[in-house]
C-alpha cells in the first residue's frame, strides 16, 4: 500500500458513500481540503509511516485524527525542555520503541526516546524533516539532513558499530597487539584475553610503554635484527603523529582518538562536518552534543582511557566519562 492509498483509506469514512466520489463536487472539495491538511503530516518513507503508526497507537488516536503538534519551537543543535501538553505527550512516547519490519516486536538496537524525538521535531511548530536512518553504521535519526544519535539519560554506553571495514585502524591495532603479545611476560598458565576485537582502553597502554622504551634505546636501533621492529614502531608513530618522546598514555589515547574519529565520521556524522548525539530524559529534556574532529581532539588522555572500549569488534564509548 503506497502513501496515497494510506491517505485515502484514512479519510474514506468521512464521505457519505464510504469513499470520495470524484464526480461529486462536494466530495471533490472535501478531498482537496483533507489533502491540504494531510500535507502537515508529510510522509517521506516507509519508516516514517511506521513511526507515525506507533505514535497514533500510543496516543490512542482514531483513524483520521491528526497527530498533535509539538508547540515548543525546536532547533537542531539547541537544548530543549518541553513543558505542558508537549511534556505530557513526550512522556507517553518516550518508552515506545520502533518495531522490526513487518513485526510487532520492538527493534533490539533501539532505545528510549527515539520516537519521542521524532515526534517533537517532525511535528514541531518549526518545520523539520525527520527520518529513521537506522541501518548499517548510520545514526538513529536524520534531522534536516544531519545525523542524530539518540541516547537516554539512564544509559551510559553508546556503540558506534564494528570497525572491521576500517582497514587502516585494524592494521594499527594489529601492530599494537602484535608488539604487546611478543614482549609481554610469558605465563603458560595465563591466557591473554585481550585482542584487537575485545579490549578496554587501558589494555593497550603497556604496548605503548614497550614502544616508548625501544624509542629511548638508540643502540638497539642500529642492530639489523631489530630493524623490522623499529620500522613498525616508526610507521605507527608516524600514522598517529606521535613524537619520539610521547609517553604510553599519550600514545594509547592518540590511537583511540584516531579510531573514534573514524567511527564518529560515520555515526552520527554520516560523512558531514558535524553530527549530533542527543541526550534525552523521560521528562522532555534534551541536550545536544556536537560531534566532530575538534571535539574528539579536545578530550584529554585520562577521559579517553576511561571512556573507550572495544567489544566484539565494535567500538563503544562511555558517554558521561567522555563528554560533560
Amino acid at each position: 500500500m503506497d502513501q496515497f492509498d494510506k491517505f485515502i483509506k484514512s479519510v474514506a469514512w468521512k464521505f457519505p458513500k464510504g469513499y470520495p466520489d470524484m464526480n461529486d463536487l462536494k466530495d471533490k472539495a472535501m478531498l482537496f481540503e483533507l489533502a491540504e491538511d494531510f500535507m502537515g503530516e508529510i510522509i517521506i518513507n516507509e519508516a516514517q509511516v511506521d513511526y507515525n503508526d506507533r505514535i497514533r497507537k500510543a496516543l490512542g488516536l482514531k483513524e483520521g485524527d491528526k497527530i498533535p503538534t509539538c508547540n515548543t519551537p525546536l532547533k537542531l543543535g539547541e537544548d530543549f525542555n518541553l513543558g505542558g501538553e508537549d511534556e505530557e505527550i513526550w512522556k507517553i512516547l518516550y518508552p515506545i520503541l520502533p518495531l522490526k519490519k513487518d513485526s510487532d516486536i520492538p527493534t533490539a538496537g533501539a532505545g528510549k526516546g527515539e520516537i519521542a524525538t521524532y515526534w517533537a521535531f517532525e511535528f514541531n511548530v518549526n518545520k523539520h524533516n525527520v527520518t529513521d536512518s537506522r541501518k548499517g553504521e548510520d545514526p538513529d535519526l536524520t534531522i534536516d539532513g544531519y545525523g542524530c544519535e539518540i541516547k537516554s539519560y539512564d544509559t551510559s554506553n553508546i556503540t558506534l558499530g564494528k570497525f572491521a571495514g576500517d582497514k587502516e585502524n585494524v592494521a594499527l591495532l594489529n601492530k599494537v597487539f602484535g608488539i604487546l603479545t611478543l614482549f609481554s611476560k610469558f605465563d603458560k598458565d595465563t591466557q591473554i584475553t585481550v585482542n584487537p576485537g575485545n579490549f578496554k582502553a587501558r589494555d593497550i597502554v603497556p604496548a605503548f610503554a614497550i614502544m616508548a622504551s625501544f624509542e629511548k634505546n638508540k643502540q638497539l636501533r642500529d642492530i639489523d635484527m631489530f630493524e623490522p621492529l623499529y620500522d613498525r614502531i616508526d610507521s605507527l608513530y608516524s600514522k598517529l603523529g606521535l613524537s619520539s618522546d610521547a609517553n604510553a598514555e599519550e600514545g594509547a589515547a592518540k590511537l583511540l582518538k584516531t579510531i573514534l574519529k573514524t567511527k564518529l565520521l560515520k555515526k552520527p556524522r554520516m560523512g558531514k562536518d558535524v553530527g549530533y548525539v542527543l541526550n534525552v530524559s523521560e521528562n522532555g529534556q534534551g541536550k545536544f552534543y556536537v560531534m566532530n574532529d575538534e571535539v574528539v581532539d579536545s578530550i584529554d588522555s585520562e577521559r579517553i582511557l576511561n571512556g573507550v572500549y572495544v567489544s566484539s569488534s565494535e567500538l563503544g564509548m562511555n558517554f558521561p566519562r567522555l563528554f560533560k
